[in-house]
């Protein structure tokens, strides 16, 4: 599985690029240094809630990979476990 890896600063400027051009195109006046400033501040909490979602999404895929490995090798705690205890009991039986 491929890793992929996004920056919140790479984020924050696709996000910040955006908004500016869909404001851009609306019909207002020119934004001001306050509006570029609430619209930064927007944009680096958005990336990093988009980082948050990813990162998350990423661990998933991961994680159901793994699963996946692991069900086909035959791997099983549940397998192993119930193994061991049936020995454990089978030998305390012979040793009685």
């Amino acid at each position: 599985m491929e890793k992929t890896k996004t920056s919140r600063k790479a984020l924050r400027g696709l996000i910040e690029d955006s908004m500016q051009d869909a404001i851009g195109h609306l019909e207002l006046p020119t934004p001001t240094k306050k509006v570029k400033k609430v619209l930064h501040r927007n944009s680096k909490k958005l990336a990093s809630i988009f980082a948050n979602v990813i990162k998350r999404e990423d661990k998933k895929k991961r994680k159901a990979a793994k699963f996946m490995e692991d069900a086909v090798k035959g791997k099983s705690k549940k397998g192993k476990k119930s193994k061991e205890v049936k020995l454990e009991k089978q030998q305390k039986l012979e040793a009685v």
